[in-house]
C-alpha cells in the first residue's frame, strides 16, 4: 500500500479549501496518482510532492508531522526529496539537515547521479563525515566546492 493522504489532509497541508483541492485534482489529473483505500480516494504522497515541486502557486503551510529541518529547507527540490524520504520510513535517519547533506541530496544539487557523488568522495574532492555506514557531506563546503567546480570550463554534469 503506497503512502497516501486524503483530500482533507491535502487541503490542511496547503491551507486551502477542500473545493480548491478538487479543482486542482481535476485540472492537473495527470500529475496525481489516486488510489482507493476503504472505498475512499487517496492521493499517493510521492505524486503530490512531484506536483508540488512542479508548481509555484501553492505553499505548504501546515506540516504533517515533518521534522523541523524539512520545513526550514530553502531549496524546494531538497525539501521535496526529504519529504518523500521521510514519508517512506518516518525517520530522519536517511535525510540531511541544515548543515549536512546526504549523497542523494548532494547529487540533486550537483545535477549528477549518486554514483558520481560517491566517486568524487573516493577521489577526495570534498570532505565527508562518516558514522558507521552513514555518510554526510558538510553542506557549505560542498556548495562552495560545487560553485567553484561549475565555474571551471570542464564542468559536465551527467
Amino acid at each position: 500500500k503506497p503512502d497516501t493522504m486524503t483530500m482533507p489532509e491535502m487541503a490542511r497541508l496547503l491551507g486551502i479549501k477542500r473545493s480548491t483541492v478538487y479543482y486542482i485534482l481535476n485540472r492537473d489529473a495527470d500529475a496525481f496518482e489516486i488510489v482507493l483505500i476503504d472505498g475512499r480516494r487517496n492521493i499517493v504522497k510521492e505524486s503530490f510532492y512531484s506536483w508540488y515541486q512542479s508548481q509555484d502557486k501553492y505553499r505548504i503551510v501546515k506540516e504533517m508531522e515533518q521534522p523541523v529541518w524539512i520545513e526550514n529547507e530553502e531549496n524546494s527540490q531538497i525539501e521535496v526529496l526529504r519529504r518523500i524520504t521521510y514519508d517512506k520510513d518516518k525517520s530522519g535517519k536517511h535525510i540531511g539537515n541544515a548543515d549536512h547533506l546526504t549523497i542523494s541530496e548532494a547529487a540533486l544539487l550537483a545535477e549528477v547521479e549518486k554514483t558520481t557523488i560517491s566517486k568524487w568522495i573516493k577521489e577526495g574532492y570534498f570532505q565527508v563525515v562518516k558514522s558507521g555506514n552513514i555518510v554526510r557531506i558538510p553542506r557549505k563546503s560542498f556548495e562552495n566546492w560545487l560553485k567553484n567546480k561549475k565555474g571551471e570550463s570542464t564542468w559536465l554534469p551527467l
